[in-house]
């Protein structure tokens, strides 16, 4: 996939399709989403930016319907967007034993509903952030032991 640098803090951004970006917009931008237009997801954490096009034309955080996951800020902090299970939740149920993606899935619902390119930010399936989550906390884990 392209990548391009976001034109408010130049950072690296991430292919994204415009139905995404059009099913998480505010209302009343939906006008302003065109299916012919290539998106880009800014990656930066600090950046007020979420989406931008190869134009310059940005649309904010505060220009979408849901909180991203990885942006300063973001309450609820949603890791799977199609069953509305945050962070939180994920590591809680790593805390109660969950040790595979399996059984994050079985226990929480994440993963399971398939919206994902209308429902993510990223427009992508939320399995690679569950697991960076669990590699993390198993990390954080054997490191306290």
């Amino acid at each position: 996939m392209k990548k391009a640098s976001c034109p408010a803090c130049h950072g690296e951004g991430q292919n994204v399709l415009a139905l995404t970006v059009k099913h998480l917009v505010q209302e009343n931008l939906r006008d302003t989403v065109h299916e012919k237009t290539t998106y880009y997801l800014c990656l930066s954490p600090h950046c007020p930016v979420v989406y931008f096009d190869t134009s310059g034309k940005t649309l904010k955080t505060e220009d979408l319907k849901v909180p991203v996951w990885y942006k300063d800020g973001a309450s609820p902090k949603y890791i799977c967007y199609c069953s509305q299970v945050t962070e939180e939740e994920i590591l809680s149920t790593i805390r109660q034993g969950a040790k595979t993606l399996e059984d994050i899935q079985r226990m929480t619902g994440a993963g399971s509903k398939g919206f994902c390119l209308t429902e993510n930010p990223s427009g992508r399936c939320c399995h690679r952030e569950i697991e960076k989550i669990l590699k993390s906390a198993r990390g954080a884990s054997s490191q306290s032991q």
